[in-house]
């Protein structure tokens, strides 16, 4: 794919260079307003002759040309022949002009290479032309010219050739004469144009810029678009090998359209429309046979995302629209919805029949005029604008089953996670909280009691919900290599540690926190050391979530990848200490020195990130934390025994 990405990128840089070429005012208006201003032309690619607009006739470049030679008596034209036997213009059939031809341009002051004034002129028969050695052709008495005597056998005399192989067999001067009345100013001009492009000249004009604009549209601009049509047969070609991918080209099959005419018939548009819809859909078929076993998997995972989430009365507002947003997330990214596509592809070529039934059924009336003219202004997406769509909602639909095709184990692994997480909490607000209200109402402890526990642990459960969606999306954007090969992918990785928090979390509620309470329940301030044992325990799951976290992360080689799980674990770690920071707060524990609270709100501002880049200094810094929250916990229930 990696050709077809780099051939459409040329192909899109083609389109751009072409477009700029032809944008507003870079048009044929300013050239054909040129050539009626300008009848001399010289050449840029043909330097050795320049052409009369009024006649179409070529004539020698006289700063190429050695128009100024000895000639030997009888052989005037012997120069001439050897010219035309032996320029390397590239045009044939050079010859001496008429005697007309030449009075017609010897008689223009603007007549390149010539400069005389009125008195310098004599009159041949009947036309005035400079006085000058020059041989030119009488139709009637032969050869003329005025010429200087060197010997008795050489003469010197001045010769121009010309060549009307341009213009043979065509009306070409009669065309573009001012007082023809066949054709209009503008026609009369595109003839002396249109001789110009089919000789490939490129003519240089007064005006430095409009030379440039006719490189442009003449030369520049058939190359470019030559190199777009190979560039799209190789892109079509490519496409027929590959079928349908995420790297569909769209563009390709929209080339064989004439968008510019369909959007200016409704009749054109709609069969546009269906026709483009027929296509798609054969190579959604195409691509659907050769993917059947990959989308066949993944139609059974559907089945299981499709149903629609129901509100749980056994869980608080926040958690019925955490596990609503969470199936969501999943409907979206998991169902590979071809169906889904083919219905979105029929539902465009059914209002495309639909217009054209609308038209049938107008043709039939008696007020078809006025009822088409009501069609026509009737506002509907542009067709090229409706390709792109199509085409976005099939490359969607592609990109997902090639990641599902390449990621199948993650995929599946993540279908299970969400299934296994969502009656997980199902489980924990209904059998869990059953389980401990009962086993505390054994022991005779209130309810008031066992339901801030079972808060406490709900919030903690809550907030572990909150990090799985995460790592899910994070999986989903692409891979988080590492350094040593693993079997299961980092986000897998992270998914796992985490559940085992979870699960310590829970077995910490359902079998030692009663346990806390009653070591406590009949000691002065018994209940204050109760809550710092309680937090001083699950910190110690904290501890283990971040050590199993550092192995992870040292493991990921790009340095992004750290940083984002570090910022992706950052409340968790910090979750013990808050707890406790707000239970001092709450109950103006005024025992506790400012300076121990101090110090243990600083733990916060710990930054690991900046160890990240050193696993050594990375794992003290974590001891260091460790240990010096252990130590502040225990300053602080030494303070309250006081």
């Amino acid at each position: 794919m990696s050709n077809l990405a780099a051939l459409t990128a040329q192909r899109d840089g083609l389109l751009k260079k072409i477009r700029e070429i032809e944008a507003p005012g870079n048009g044929v208006e300013k050239i054909l307003e040129a050539i009626k201003n300008q009848r001399w032309y010289f050449f840029k690619n043909k330097q050795k002759v320049f052409m009369d607009r009024n006649t179409g006739i070529l004539w020698a470049n006289l700063d190429y040309y050695p128009y100024n030679v000895e000639y030997s008596a009888g052989a005037i034209e012997e120069v001439i022949m050897k010219f035309a036997e032996n320029n390397d213009t590239g045009f044939k059939k050079w010859r001496l002009p008429e005697f007309d031809e030449f009075c017609c341009i010897m008689n223009d002051k603007k007549f390149p290479f010539m400069k005389y004034n009125n008195t310098n002129k004599i009159n041949m028969f009947g036309k005035w032309i400079p006085a000058s050695w020059w041989v030119f052709r009488h139709k009637e008495l032969g050869y003329y010219y005025d010429f200087e005597f060197r010997t008795s056998m050489m003469w010197r005399a001045y010769n121009l050739p010309c060549t009307s192989c341009l213009v043979e067999g065509l009306d070409y001067e009669k065309n573009v004469a001012p007082e023809n009345k066949v054709y209009t100013e503008k026609e009369r001009l595109q003839f002396t144009l249109d001789l110009f492009t089919k000789n490939e000249l490129w003519p240089i004009f007064d005006d430095a810029e409009v030379t440039e604009l006719y490189k442009q549209i003449y030369f520049e601009k058939p190359k470019l678009l030559a190199q777009l049509q190979e560039l799209q047969t190789q892109i079509k070609g490519l496409q027929k090998v590959t079928l349908l991918s995420s790297d569909f080209d769209y563009t390709a099959l929209l080339a064989k359209y004439d968008i510019k005419a369909i959007d200016t018939s409704l009749i054109k548009y709609y069969q546009a429309v269906q026709q483009w819809c027929r296509e798609l859909m054969e190579k959604v078929d195409s691509y659907e046979e050769q993917k059947a076993s990959v989308i066949k998997d993944f139609n059974l995972i559907s089945l299981k995302l499709s149903k629609k989430y129901e509100a749980n009365s056994n869980l608080t507002e926040a958690e019925n629209i955490l596990l609503c947003d969470r199936q969501h997330f999943f409907q979206k990214n998991f169902s590979l919805g071809m169906n889904s596509v083919k219905t979105k592809i029929l539902a465009v070529k059914k209002q495309a029949d639909a217009l054209e039934y609308r038209i049938d059924e107008i043709d039939e009336g008696e007020n078809s005029l006025r009822e088409l003219a009501e069609l026509e202004q009737e506002k509907r997406a542009s067709f090229a604008f409706l390709a792109e769509n199509t085409s976005k909602i099939i490359k969607n639909a592609l990109r997902k089953i090639e990641y599902f095709e390449a990621n199948h184990t993650f995929v599946m692994n993540a279908i299970n996670i969400w299934e296994n997480w969502t009656e997980g909490y199902r489980v924990f607000k209904t059998t869990y909280k059953e389980d401990m209200k009962n086993d505390c109402e054994d022991d005779g402890i209130e309810e008031e009691i066992w339901s801030a526990w079972y808060q406490d642990w709900q919030q903690l459960r809550y907030a572990i919900e909150l990090k799985m969606q995460p790592v899910i999306e994070r999986g989903l954007r692409g891979s988080m290599p590492t350094n040593k090969e693993v079997k299961t992918s980092v986000p897998e990785q992270l998914i796992h540690i985490l559940d085992d928090y979870k699960k310590q979390i829970d077995k910490f509620y359902k079998e030692e926190r009663k346990g806390i309470y009653q070591k406590f329940a009949f000691q002065a301030g018994g209940d204050l050391q109760e809550k710092f044992e309680t937090e001083s325990s699950l910190y110690k799951f904290v501890a283990m979530l971040q050590s199993e976290l550092q192995d992870i992360i040292f493991n990921c080689k790009n340095a992004e990848d750290r940083v984002w799980i570090l910022n992706w674990a950052n409340s968790l770690l910090d979750i013990q200490i808050d707890e406790v920071l707000k239970f001092v707060a709450n109950n103006d524990l005024q025992k506790i020195s400012h300076t121990i609270l101090a110090e243990f709100a600083a733990l916060k501002q710990k930054n690991y990130d900046i160890y990240l880049a050193d696993a050594k200094a990375y794992s003290e810094e974590k001891a260091r934390r460790e240990k010096a929250y252990n130590s502040l916990i225990f300053k602080m229930r030494k303070d309250l025994a006081k």
